[in-house]
């Protein structure tokens, strides 16, 4: 049952005109009032032409987003932007526009929690969750990610991108080989601004008391797809074409992403530790379209200061990974560590060996855990110049292949951070 409570009485009016619906599109609070009008613009398009006989709902997240200075209201394809949209409700054919409206930018957490409350309310059938920035891309972009959903009975539905060559690379290197080796299932993309969730999970979620940690309040898609991987629902992953750059290459901070998406992985790990210890290998989920895609259009990335922060990084924090590592591990870290920058090498078994010490030791809490997340940083900017290094002038295919093997590595070493996990807060060798 939804939690009306924390609900406001002008979006609970709005809801209650609505009635009922059969799939709801949540749109995340974003600080352009232009990008979010020109979002619903293009959702509302989406939905018209491919959900023509269904009653549909859109809500937008509204976090006080101001208007962009010289700017029109006219979309990108010309066509008229609806001023409505941030005025609460409004009817076209059989698609609605509801605003939850907010002092400043709510956390993610908060607003996925309002968008399933809005969704159990309105007893919709299927959501999905986009990102204002990216889902005016092209206007197949939500129905591909609601058809799974609401037409063949999938339970989560994460996207796929295609990227650039060294774009995702958190994803590539950490993320999807770790979570595919301890859970399981081979989805690429459990960390996006973008998926799709059927009325059973969302319900399920949406009656968690898990709301209050800070773990869903940042990362909430990546703790809904952990939660419908360790409760039985179905699982697929829809490819959605290129996943747009930051703008003007802007991004957040790598030290906050680490700690968000790291440490949303370590707490996913210590509060479903009976699902994934004794689960071994991996297995594929139902994939409509490319499993991956990969374009080599180069990017200006600072290959020398990355390396420079690596060894400055292990140097600097040996007293803090000597309470994290093995002896051997560290050992292994500093070895690297002085070598030159043509010839350095961050290798998958110290790196996967590395990770698992630190999944470990944020279980045993061997020190603050977000400083041992923080720890962390100067050793991933290692790895990643050690990436870009080794495979610069790599195929598609050649990336793929080393992705495959990373994964393996992960699984091979699995039986290593179970051994790490239950042994008690002495993690060195």
């Amino acid at each position: 049952m939804a939690d009306e409570t924390f609900l406001s009485d002008d979006l609970l009016r709005q809801l209650m005109s609505v009635g009922e619906v059969d799939l709801l599109v949540g749109i995340l609070s974003h600080r352009s009032a232009n990008t979010m009008r020109r979002a619903a613009h293009y959702v509302e398009k989406s939905l018209q032409q491919n959900f023509v006989r269904q009653r549909v709902a859109i809500i937008n997240v509204d976090g006080g987003a101001v208007e962009d200075s010289n700017s029109d209201e006219r979309s990108d394809d010309g066509e008229e932007g609806n001023n409505s949209y941030s005025k609460g409700l409004n009817s076209l054919r059989t698609i609605h526009r509801v605003t939850a409206g907010f002092n400043g930018a709510p956390s993610p957490g908060l607003a996925l929690r309002t968008i399933l409350s809005s969704s159990d309310l309105l007893r919709a059938k299927a959501c999905a969750v986009v990102s204002p920035a990216t889902s005016s891309t092209s206007p197949e972009w939500v129905a591909n990610l609601l058809r799974p959903a609401f037409r063949d009975s999938f339970d989560f539905v994460a996207p796929l991108y295609s990227r650039h060559k060294f774009q995702g690379l958190l994803a590539r290197n950490l993320l999807y080989p770790m979570t595919r080796a301890l859970f399981g299932r081979r989805i690429r993309e459990l960390y996006s601004d973008e998926w799709a969730f059927s009325s059973r999970l969302g319900t399920f979620c949406l009656n968690e008391d898990m709301w209050h940690e800070e773990p869903v309040r940042s990362r909430p898609e990546a703790w809904m797809g952990i939660s419908a991987l360790t409760s039985d629902f179905r699982c697929c992953q829809v490819y959605l074409g290129e996943k747009p750059p930051p703008p003007d290459g802007a991004g957040p901070d790598l030290v906050e992403v680490l700690r968000q998406t790291v440490g949303s992985l370590f707490w996913l790990l210590e509060t479903n530790q009976q699902a994934w210890m004794e689960r071994k290998g991996s297995e594929a989920v139902p994939t409509f379209g490319p499993e991956h895609a990969v374009t080599a259009e180069p990017m200006e990335l600072n290959r020398a200061r990355m390396f420079e922060l690596f060894q400055t990084g292990v140097k600097e924090l040996e007293p803090i990974l000597e309470s994290i590592l093995s002896a051997e591990t560290l050992a292994g870290l500093q070895s690297i560590a002085g070598l030159v920058q043509n010839t350095f090498r961050f290798g998958s078994e110290l790196w996967v060996a590395m990770l698992y010490e630190f999944a470990a030791s944020y279980h045993h809490s061997v020190i603050n855990r977000d400083h041992l997340v923080q720890a962390l940083v100067p050793l991933y900017r290692g790895k990643i110049y050690s990436f870009i290094a080794e495979y610069a002038d790599a195929s598609a295919a050649d990336m793929e292949a080393e992705s495959e093997n990373l994964c393996l590595e992960f699984e091979q070493q699995k039986p290593y951070l179970t051994e790490k996990w239950k042994a008690g807060v002495e993690v060195k060798s």
